[in-house]
């Protein structure tokens, strides 16, 4: 097993402890508790940022560099360190074409250590001129070097395996959250004007350029073709919330609560005020949101896009729409809105799901069965 084992930990796209709140933060998060939970000793070996927003050869040059000279830094003293104080194995989150891990590989031949990614995957950005090649061949060169890849969705599973050329290195992990240390919120005091009996739709966002502001503009569509009576509670900001609140401007404002930029607590007490959780989820890899939605007893409406399905079960714990499908979105809101028993039952569904098959202490026993045959004796 991986009790008192030594684990080295790095994230090419932000570390843990980033200021910035992300979907892939939290995921890196909980990946270091589960790893804790096992027993073994855990240590965020870096945190250089291999991240770039733009393709160009000159940043690729530049992030490159500065991680193999990290690398080096590293290599050097973990060499110092008697061999029982090392790492034994070496584990990365999400390595991929935006976000190569330059570090893990050559730290882990250095000290002759299993090395394991998680969440390895391919950008689907690039157009026609696939600008981000040369960055993804960089990334392949890393994830070819892995001994082992613990996957999260299929379509990640299908580009490694096809990568590889074998499944054989290939493990999955069901996508999981600290399901147990969340209890259901205290809610919110809603607006005084808005009537108890309506029901109450939340999302919640980052409000940036790129998917998430196409999500926004999906949700402003459905929500705006509606004749069923709701409010609404939006929670987020960004550089471009004005579009984004312009792009609900059909809606009666007067039904629109905006929070702005709020802690986690905070939207979580939003989300247990309201009666259903709503983001369209277009191109979402994952969507741990629908996790948290999940454990404050909401169901979703989302589109069957990508990973969205990984975390929300139709018509168990939510309800998806064919991808694109604006008009299916809307049907699915109408029939929340109207059977409030449903959409009770289906949140109270939810929570369990989420508590039982994507909590962190499934995953610390997945971590641990598939880890430990890695470890030498």
């Amino acid at each position: 097993m991986l009790q008192n084992k030594n684990i080295a930990f790095y994230a090419p796209i932000k570390p843990p402890d980033h200021h910035i709140p992300s979907g892939d933060r939290l995921i890196a998060q909980n990946i270091l508790k589960a790893l804790e939970i096992t027993g073994s000793k855990v240590e965020l070996a870096s945190r250089y940022i291999a991240y770039s927003k733009r393709h160009d050869v000159s940043r690729l040059e530049e992030r490159k560099s500065g991680a193999l000279c990290e690398a080096e830094i590293l290599i050097a003293r973990y060499k110092t360190l008697p061999k029982r104080s090392r790492p034994e194995i070496w584990v990365t989150y999400h390595p991929y074409c935006k976000a190569p891990d330059w570090i893990g590989s050559k730290v882990s031949k250095a000290l002759d250590i299993p090395y394991v990614t998680i969440e390895a995957a391919k950008t689907g950005q690039g157009g026609t001129e696939d600008l981000w090649k040369p960055w993804r061949e960089e990334a392949q060169i890393g994830i070819k070097a892995a001994d082992l890849h613990l996957v999260f969705k299929p379509s990640d599973w299908e580009y490694l395996s096809t990568l590889l050329g074998t499944k054989e290195k290939l493990l999955k992990l069901n996508p999981f959250i600290d399901a147990e240390n969340i209890e259901l919120a205290q809610p919110m005091k809603l607006p005084e004007h808005w009537n108890k009996e309506t029901p109450i739709l939340i999302t919640t966002g980052m409000m940036r350029k790129g998917k998430k502001v196409k999500n926004f503009h999906i949700l402003a569509d459905t929500l705006s073709g509606l004749n069923e009576d709701f409010n609404l509670i939006v929670v987020g900001g960004g550089p471009e919330e004005q579009e984004i609140r312009d792009a609900f401007s059909k809606i009666n404002k007067h039904h629109i609560h905006w929070t702005g930029l709020i802690d986690h607590s905070q939207v979580l007490s939003w989300m247990r005020s309201s009666d259903v959780f709503i983001w369209p989820g277009w191109k979402e890899p994952i969507g741990m949101v629908y996790l948290e939605a999940q454990l404050q007893e909401l169901p979703i409406i989302a589109y069957h896009s990508m990973g969205v399905p990984l975390v929300v079960e139709h018509n168990q714990t939510g309800l998806l729409a064919t991808d694109g499908d604006i008009i299916a979105l809307r049907d699915n809101v109408k029939c929340l809105l109207i059977d409030a028993k449903f959409r009770r039952d289906m949140g109270i569904n939810g929570r369990k799901k989420a508590l039982t098959e994507h909590g962190i202490q499934a995953a610390a026993t997945r971590l641990a069965e598939t880890l430990s045959p890695l470890l030498k004796p």
